[in-house]
């Protein structure tokens, strides 16, 4: 089950989100898929969120991805519409219109964090090993 709720997303959205709506379906779908998404990268992303901070970022991220998704479907970049000749164009970004959720590059970068139990495993050395320089042969 993911993280983040129906309810996350309508806080996001600024609306209400009635519960067994094909609505709230999709957007149970899309929390889902967007939490597969960072499970992808973060494998421990459970033992991660037992850190009550991190969980509110892992919220925070999730429904702000399926918000974005919510208020964007179709992934429409730009729309421009001429009223003269009643022409409406449409230019639709290939990148979000796959059905895809995005994560930005600035939420992977809250998601990656380094665990304070790892930072105990870096060793110092005090006389470092050379790096040897790659041996050719003699020129003739």
């Amino acid at each position: 089950m993911a993280y983040a709720t129906t309810l996350d997303v309508a806080d996001e959205l600024g609306h209400d989100i009635q519960d067994n709506t094909p609505e709230s379906r999709q957007i149970t779908k899309w929390i889902e898929r967007a939490e597969r998404t960072i499970r992808l990268r973060v494998p421990i992303l459970d033992q991660w969120c037992t850190d009550p901070d991190y969980l509110a970022t892992v919220i925070d991220i999730e429904s702000a991805a399926v918000a974005r998704k919510a208020l964007n479907p179709e992934g429409i970049r730009t729309i421009m519409t001429q009223i003269d000749d009643a022409n409406l164009q449409k230019t639709i970004d290939t990148t979000r219109s796959t059905g895809e959720i995005t994560i930005l590059d600035t939420e992977w970068e809250l998601l990656m964090r380094t665990p304070a139990s790892e930072f105990g495993t870096l060793t110092a050395q005090t006389d470092p090993q050379p790096i040897p320089y790659p041996h050719y042969p003699p020129a003739y």
